[in-house]
Protein backbone atom coordinates (compact mmCIF):
# COMPACT_ATOMS: atom_id res chain seq x y z
CA UNK A 1 0.00 0.00 0.00
CA UNK A 2 2.93 2.37 0.71
CA UNK A 3 4.16 1.92 -2.88
CA UNK A 4 0.74 2.93 -4.17
CA UNK A 5 0.55 5.91 -1.80
CA UNK A 6 3.85 7.35 -3.05
CA UNK A 7 3.12 6.73 -6.73
CA UNK A 8 2.31 9.83 -8.79
CA UNK A 9 -1.06 8.33 -9.68
CA UNK A 10 -1.64 6.60 -6.35
CA UNK A 11 -5.16 8.07 -6.21
CA UNK A 12 -6.06 5.57 -8.94
CA UNK A 13 -5.56 2.56 -6.68
CA UNK A 14 -8.25 0.61 -4.83
CA UNK A 15 -9.14 2.13 -1.44
CA UNK A 16 -8.21 0.03 1.64
CA UNK A 17 -11.82 -0.23 2.89
CA UNK A 18 -12.99 -1.38 -0.54
CA UNK A 19 -10.14 -3.89 -0.53
CA UNK A 20 -11.21 -5.18 2.88
CA UNK A 21 -14.73 -5.81 1.59
CA UNK A 22 -13.36 -7.47 -1.56
CA UNK A 23 -11.25 -9.86 0.52
CA UNK A 24 -14.31 -10.96 2.45
CA UNK A 25 -16.38 -11.44 -0.71
CA UNK A 26 -13.61 -13.59 -2.20
CA UNK A 27 -13.73 -15.79 0.91
CA UNK A 28 -17.54 -15.96 0.92
CA UNK A 29 -17.76 -17.21 -2.66
CA UNK A 30 -14.75 -19.51 -2.10
CA UNK A 31 -13.15 -17.94 -5.16
CA UNK A 32 -10.51 -19.99 -6.95
CA UNK A 33 -10.56 -18.67 -10.52
CA UNK A 34 -10.75 -14.89 -10.88
CA UNK A 35 -10.23 -12.14 -13.43
CA UNK A 36 -9.01 -8.59 -12.93
CA UNK A 37 -9.47 -5.86 -15.53
CA UNK A 38 -7.10 -3.03 -14.63
CA UNK A 39 -4.19 -3.87 -12.34
CA UNK A 40 -2.23 -0.60 -11.83
CA UNK A 41 0.45 -1.31 -9.16
CA UNK A 42 -1.23 -4.53 -8.05
CA UNK A 43 -2.76 -3.68 -4.65
CA UNK A 44 -6.12 -5.33 -5.38
CA UNK A 45 -4.28 -8.08 -7.26
CA UNK A 46 -2.16 -8.87 -4.20
CA UNK A 47 -5.26 -8.83 -2.02
CA UNK A 48 -6.98 -11.30 -4.37
CA UNK A 49 -3.94 -13.56 -4.59
CA UNK A 50 -3.71 -13.71 -0.79
CA UNK A 51 -7.43 -14.52 -0.50
CA UNK A 52 -7.67 -17.43 -2.96
CA UNK A 53 -6.24 -20.96 -2.46
CA UNK A 54 -2.67 -21.84 -3.36
CA UNK A 55 -3.83 -23.50 -6.58
CA UNK A 56 -6.09 -20.56 -7.49
CA UNK A 57 -5.52 -18.51 -10.63
CA UNK A 58 -6.00 -14.84 -11.52
CA UNK A 59 -6.15 -13.61 -15.10
CA UNK A 60 -4.83 -10.05 -14.67
CA UNK A 61 -5.15 -7.62 -17.60
CA UNK A 62 -3.58 -4.17 -17.83
CA UNK A 63 -2.15 -1.97 -20.58
CA UNK A 64 0.95 -1.17 -18.50
CA UNK A 65 3.42 -3.82 -17.40
CA UNK A 66 5.51 -0.97 -16.00
CA UNK A 67 2.87 -0.14 -13.36
CA UNK A 68 2.37 -3.83 -12.52
CA UNK A 69 6.11 -4.29 -11.99
CA UNK A 70 6.15 -1.54 -9.35
CA UNK A 71 4.20 -3.82 -7.03
CA UNK A 72 5.68 -7.10 -8.27
CA UNK A 73 8.44 -7.28 -5.60
CA UNK A 74 5.74 -7.19 -2.90
CA UNK A 75 3.73 -9.88 -4.71
CA UNK A 76 6.87 -12.04 -4.92
CA UNK A 77 7.69 -11.44 -1.26
CA UNK A 78 4.17 -12.60 -0.36
CA UNK A 79 4.80 -15.82 -2.31
CA UNK A 80 1.74 -15.52 -4.55
CA UNK A 81 3.20 -14.66 -7.98
CA UNK A 82 2.48 -18.20 -9.22
CA UNK A 83 -1.26 -17.52 -8.93
CA UNK A 84 -1.14 -14.61 -11.39
CA UNK A 85 -1.28 -14.72 -15.18
CA UNK A 86 -0.48 -11.11 -16.11
CA UNK A 87 -1.44 -10.08 -19.65
CA UNK A 88 -0.28 -6.72 -20.99
CA UNK A 89 -3.11 -5.75 -23.32
CA UNK A 90 -6.31 -3.84 -23.83
CA UNK A 91 -9.03 -5.77 -22.01
CA UNK A 92 -11.61 -6.45 -24.74
CA UNK A 93 -9.36 -8.60 -26.98
CA UNK A 94 -8.43 -10.76 -23.99
CA UNK A 95 -12.03 -11.15 -22.82
CA UNK A 96 -13.16 -11.99 -26.35
CA UNK A 97 -10.34 -14.52 -26.67
CA UNK A 98 -11.44 -16.19 -23.44
CA UNK A 99 -14.99 -16.43 -24.77
CA UNK A 100 -13.81 -18.24 -27.90
CA UNK A 101 -13.34 -21.28 -25.65
CA UNK A 102 -16.79 -22.44 -24.51
CA UNK A 103 -15.25 -24.02 -21.40
CA UNK A 104 -14.49 -20.55 -20.05
CA UNK A 105 -18.16 -19.53 -19.95
CA UNK A 106 -19.36 -19.55 -16.35
CA UNK A 107 -15.96 -20.74 -15.11
CA UNK A 108 -14.84 -17.66 -13.14
CA UNK A 109 -15.85 -17.13 -9.52
CA UNK A 110 -14.98 -13.44 -9.19
CA UNK A 111 -14.13 -10.47 -11.39
CA UNK A 112 -12.87 -7.02 -10.42
CA UNK A 113 -12.87 -4.05 -12.78
CA UNK A 114 -10.89 -0.86 -12.16
CA UNK A 115 -10.01 0.42 -15.62
CA UNK A 116 -11.12 2.92 -18.28
CA UNK A 117 -14.67 3.95 -17.42
CA UNK A 118 -15.82 4.17 -21.04
CA UNK A 119 -15.15 0.44 -21.33
CA UNK A 120 -17.11 -0.77 -18.31
CA UNK A 121 -20.35 -1.52 -20.18
CA UNK A 122 -18.50 -3.54 -22.83
CA UNK A 123 -16.58 -5.42 -20.13
CA UNK A 124 -19.86 -6.13 -18.36
CA UNK A 125 -21.35 -8.00 -21.30
CA UNK A 126 -18.27 -10.23 -21.53
CA UNK A 127 -17.94 -10.79 -17.79
CA UNK A 128 -21.61 -11.76 -17.46
CA UNK A 129 -20.78 -14.72 -19.68
CA UNK A 130 -17.48 -15.58 -17.99
CA UNK A 131 -18.59 -15.40 -14.34
CA UNK A 132 -20.64 -18.27 -12.96
CA UNK A 133 -24.16 -17.93 -11.52
CA UNK A 134 -23.67 -16.93 -7.88
CA UNK A 135 -20.26 -15.43 -8.65
CA UNK A 136 -19.29 -11.79 -8.13
CA UNK A 137 -18.40 -8.94 -10.48
CA UNK A 138 -17.21 -5.77 -8.72
CA UNK A 139 -16.82 -2.38 -10.39
CA UNK A 140 -14.63 0.26 -8.74
CA UNK A 141 -15.07 4.07 -8.89
CA UNK A 142 -18.84 4.00 -9.39
CA UNK A 143 -19.19 7.30 -7.52
CA UNK A 144 -16.45 8.93 -9.62
CA UNK A 145 -15.33 11.38 -6.94
CA UNK A 146 -18.97 11.95 -5.99
CA UNK A 147 -19.73 13.56 -9.36
CA UNK A 148 -22.48 11.07 -10.27
CA UNK A 149 -24.69 12.78 -7.67
CA UNK A 150 -23.74 16.37 -8.64
CA UNK A 151 -25.49 18.67 -11.09
CA UNK A 152 -23.44 18.58 -14.29
CA UNK A 153 -22.58 22.28 -14.12
CA UNK A 154 -20.72 21.69 -10.82
CA UNK A 155 -18.48 18.95 -12.26
CA UNK A 156 -14.90 19.73 -13.29
CA UNK A 157 -14.43 19.44 -17.06
CA UNK A 158 -11.75 16.76 -16.76
CA UNK A 159 -14.14 14.55 -14.77
CA UNK A 160 -17.13 14.85 -17.12
CA UNK A 161 -16.33 12.13 -19.71
CA UNK A 162 -15.82 9.39 -17.11
CA UNK A 163 -18.76 10.71 -15.08
CA UNK A 164 -21.04 10.28 -18.09
CA UNK A 165 -19.83 6.71 -18.62
CA UNK A 166 -20.24 5.92 -14.91
CA UNK A 167 -23.79 7.30 -14.77
CA UNK A 168 -24.71 5.15 -17.80
CA UNK A 169 -23.16 2.08 -16.15
CA UNK A 170 -25.01 2.62 -12.86
CA UNK A 171 -28.33 3.04 -14.68
CA UNK A 172 -27.73 -0.09 -16.73
CA UNK A 173 -26.77 -2.20 -13.70
CA UNK A 174 -29.83 -1.01 -11.77
CA UNK A 175 -32.17 -2.60 -14.33
CA UNK A 176 -30.07 -5.62 -15.35
CA UNK A 177 -32.16 -8.67 -14.39
CA UNK A 178 -29.12 -10.94 -14.70
CA UNK A 179 -27.58 -9.53 -11.53
CA UNK A 180 -28.41 -8.58 -7.95
CA UNK A 181 -26.53 -5.40 -7.03
CA UNK A 182 -25.17 -3.70 -3.95
CA UNK A 183 -23.60 -0.24 -4.19
CA UNK A 184 -21.20 0.42 -1.33
CA UNK A 185 -20.19 4.06 -0.89
CA UNK A 186 -16.69 3.21 0.31
CA UNK A 187 -13.54 4.51 -1.31
CA UNK A 188 -14.75 6.06 -4.56
CA UNK A 189 -17.77 3.76 -4.67
CA UNK A 190 -17.83 0.06 -5.44
CA UNK A 191 -20.76 -1.66 -7.12
CA UNK A 192 -20.96 -5.34 -6.32
CA UNK A 193 -23.43 -7.80 -7.67
CA UNK A 194 -24.19 -11.52 -7.55
CA UNK A 195 -25.09 -13.19 -10.52
CA UNK A 196 -37.07 5.66 9.87
CA UNK A 197 -33.66 7.23 11.26
CA UNK A 198 -33.28 4.22 13.55
CA UNK A 199 -33.93 1.81 10.73
CA UNK A 200 -31.30 0.09 8.63
CA UNK A 201 -30.13 2.34 5.78
CA UNK A 202 -31.18 1.20 2.29
CA UNK A 203 -27.58 0.80 1.07
CA UNK A 204 -26.71 -1.26 4.14
CA UNK A 205 -29.85 -3.33 3.56
CA UNK A 206 -28.83 -3.87 -0.06
CA UNK A 207 -25.44 -5.19 1.05
CA UNK A 208 -27.06 -7.39 3.70
CA UNK A 209 -29.37 -8.94 1.11
CA UNK A 210 -26.38 -9.88 -1.03
CA UNK A 211 -24.46 -11.35 1.91
CA UNK A 212 -27.48 -13.47 2.83
CA UNK A 213 -27.52 -14.85 -0.71
CA UNK A 214 -23.76 -15.46 -0.77
CA UNK A 215 -23.80 -17.55 2.42
CA UNK A 216 -27.01 -19.29 1.26
CA UNK A 217 -28.54 -18.35 4.60
CA UNK A 218 -31.42 -20.47 5.86
CA UNK A 219 -31.18 -20.06 9.63
CA UNK A 220 -30.64 -16.49 10.83
CA UNK A 221 -30.95 -14.42 13.97
CA UNK A 222 -31.70 -10.72 14.36
CA UNK A 223 -31.08 -8.77 17.56
CA UNK A 224 -33.13 -5.57 17.36
CA UNK A 225 -36.02 -5.50 14.89
CA UNK A 226 -37.55 -2.00 15.20
CA UNK A 227 -40.19 -1.80 12.42
CA UNK A 228 -38.86 -4.87 10.62
CA UNK A 229 -37.17 -3.27 7.58
CA UNK A 230 -34.02 -5.34 7.96
CA UNK A 231 -36.16 -8.48 8.32
CA UNK A 232 -38.04 -7.80 5.13
CA UNK A 233 -41.22 -2.12 17.42
CA UNK A 234 -44.34 -2.63 17.30
CA UNK A 235 -45.14 -6.26 16.63
CA UNK A 236 -48.52 -5.45 15.04
CA UNK A 237 -47.05 -3.00 12.50
CA UNK A 238 -44.28 -5.42 11.66
CA UNK A 239 -46.66 -8.36 11.23
CA UNK A 240 -48.80 -6.39 8.78
CA UNK A 241 -45.80 -5.74 6.50
CA UNK A 242 -44.48 -9.28 6.82
CA UNK A 243 -47.90 -10.70 5.94
CA UNK A 244 -48.20 -8.47 2.90
CA UNK A 245 -44.79 -9.65 1.67
CA UNK A 246 -45.76 -13.28 2.24
CA UNK A 247 -42.82 -14.04 4.54
CA UNK A 248 -44.36 -14.01 8.02
CA UNK A 249 -44.09 -17.81 8.21
CA UNK A 250 -40.28 -17.52 8.14
CA UNK A 251 -40.14 -15.33 11.26
CA UNK A 252 -40.20 -16.31 14.92
CA UNK A 253 -40.62 -12.94 16.65
CA UNK A 254 -39.69 -12.94 20.34
CA UNK A 255 -40.54 -9.87 22.45
CA UNK A 256 -37.73 -9.90 24.99
CA UNK A 257 -34.37 -8.56 26.01
CA UNK A 258 -31.78 -10.24 23.81
CA UNK A 259 -29.38 -11.85 26.31
CA UNK A 260 -31.91 -14.23 27.92
CA UNK A 261 -32.97 -15.47 24.47
CA UNK A 262 -29.38 -15.96 23.28
CA UNK A 263 -28.46 -17.76 26.51
CA UNK A 264 -31.55 -19.96 26.17
CA UNK A 265 -30.51 -20.90 22.63
CA UNK A 266 -27.04 -21.85 23.89
CA UNK A 267 -28.52 -24.23 26.47
CA UNK A 268 -29.22 -26.55 23.54
CA UNK A 269 -25.88 -27.77 22.17
CA UNK A 270 -27.45 -28.37 18.77
CA UNK A 271 -27.81 -24.61 18.30
CA UNK A 272 -24.06 -24.01 18.47
CA UNK A 273 -22.75 -23.27 14.99
CA UNK A 274 -26.22 -23.73 13.48
CA UNK A 275 -26.93 -20.16 12.35
CA UNK A 276 -25.77 -18.86 8.96
CA UNK A 277 -26.24 -15.15 9.57
CA UNK A 278 -26.82 -12.73 12.44
CA UNK A 279 -27.67 -9.02 12.34
CA UNK A 280 -27.44 -6.74 15.36
CA UNK A 281 -29.04 -3.30 15.53
CA UNK A 282 -29.91 -2.84 19.19
CA UNK A 283 -28.64 -1.24 22.42
CA UNK A 284 -24.99 -0.37 21.86
CA UNK A 285 -23.96 -1.21 25.43
CA UNK A 286 -25.01 -4.80 24.76
CA UNK A 287 -23.10 -5.40 21.52
CA UNK A 288 -20.01 -6.95 23.15
CA UNK A 289 -22.14 -9.36 25.19
CA UNK A 290 -24.16 -10.28 22.11
CA UNK A 291 -20.93 -10.88 20.21
CA UNK A 292 -19.72 -13.56 22.63
CA UNK A 293 -23.01 -15.43 22.30
CA UNK A 294 -23.28 -15.03 18.54
CA UNK A 295 -19.72 -16.27 18.02
CA UNK A 296 -20.93 -19.60 19.42
CA UNK A 297 -24.24 -19.65 17.54
CA UNK A 298 -22.99 -18.71 14.05
CA UNK A 299 -21.22 -21.35 11.98
CA UNK A 300 -17.67 -21.07 10.61
CA UNK A 301 -18.02 -19.17 7.33
CA UNK A 302 -21.21 -17.50 8.54
CA UNK A 303 -21.73 -13.77 9.00
CA UNK A 304 -22.38 -11.51 11.99
CA UNK A 305 -23.18 -7.91 11.00
CA UNK A 306 -23.26 -4.99 13.44
CA UNK A 307 -25.11 -1.82 12.48
CA UNK A 308 -24.30 1.78 13.54
CA UNK A 309 -20.58 1.21 14.02
CA UNK A 310 -19.84 4.80 13.01
CA UNK A 311 -22.47 6.16 15.42
CA UNK A 312 -23.29 9.28 13.42
CA UNK A 313 -19.60 9.68 12.64
CA UNK A 314 -18.83 10.38 16.28
CA UNK A 315 -16.33 7.51 16.61
CA UNK A 316 -13.90 9.54 14.48
CA UNK A 317 -14.52 12.88 16.22
CA UNK A 318 -12.59 14.42 19.12
CA UNK A 319 -14.68 13.79 22.23
CA UNK A 320 -15.19 17.51 22.89
CA UNK A 321 -17.02 17.84 19.56
CA UNK A 322 -19.50 15.03 20.27
CA UNK A 323 -23.03 15.86 21.44
CA UNK A 324 -23.68 14.72 25.02
CA UNK A 325 -26.60 12.58 23.92
CA UNK A 326 -24.30 10.56 21.64
CA UNK A 327 -21.42 10.02 24.08
CA UNK A 328 -22.54 6.87 25.97
CA UNK A 329 -23.24 4.85 22.81
CA UNK A 330 -20.13 6.33 21.15
CA UNK A 331 -17.95 4.97 23.96
CA UNK A 332 -19.51 1.51 23.63
CA UNK A 333 -19.15 1.56 19.85
CA UNK A 334 -15.46 2.47 20.04
CA UNK A 335 -14.89 -0.41 22.48
CA UNK A 336 -16.70 -2.79 20.13
CA UNK A 337 -14.71 -1.64 17.09
CA UNK A 338 -11.41 -2.08 18.92
CA UNK A 339 -12.40 -5.53 20.16
CA UNK A 340 -13.52 -6.71 16.70
CA UNK A 341 -10.28 -5.45 15.12
CA UNK A 342 -8.27 -7.89 17.27
CA UNK A 343 -10.71 -10.81 17.44
CA UNK A 344 -8.99 -13.74 15.70
CA UNK A 345 -12.29 -15.63 15.50
CA UNK A 346 -13.56 -13.30 12.77
CA UNK A 347 -12.45 -11.65 9.53
CA UNK A 348 -13.90 -8.14 9.43
CA UNK A 349 -14.92 -5.58 6.85
CA UNK A 350 -16.11 -2.13 7.90
CA UNK A 351 -18.38 -0.55 5.30
CA UNK A 352 -19.02 3.17 5.78
CA UNK A 353 -22.56 2.96 4.43
CA UNK A 354 -25.59 4.16 6.32
CA UNK A 355 -24.31 4.74 9.85
CA UNK A 356 -21.54 2.19 9.41
CA UNK A 357 -21.91 -1.58 9.26
CA UNK A 358 -19.20 -3.98 10.43
CA UNK A 359 -19.36 -7.39 8.80
CA UNK A 360 -17.67 -10.26 10.61
CA UNK A 361 -17.10 -13.60 8.91
CA UNK A 362 -16.55 -16.48 11.33
CA UNK A 363 -13.20 -18.17 10.75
Amino acid sequence: MSLQATHGRGFMGTAPDAGQLMAMLLKLVKAKKTIEVGVFTGYSLLLTALSIPDDGKITAIDVSRESYEIGLPIIRKAGVEHKIDFIESQALPVLDKLLEDNENEGSFDFAFVDANKDGYMSYHERLIKLVKIGGIIAYDNTLWYGTVAMPEKMVLEELKPARESTVKLNKMLAVDSRVMISHASIGDGITIFSRGFMGTAPDAGQLMAMLLKLVKARMTIEVGVFTGYSLLSLPFQFQMMARKAGVEHKIDFIESQALPVLDKLLEDNENEGSFDFAFVDADKDGYMNYHERLIKLVKIGGIIAYDNTLWYGSVAMPEEMVLEVLKPARENTIKLNKMLAFDSRVMISHASIGDGITICMRV
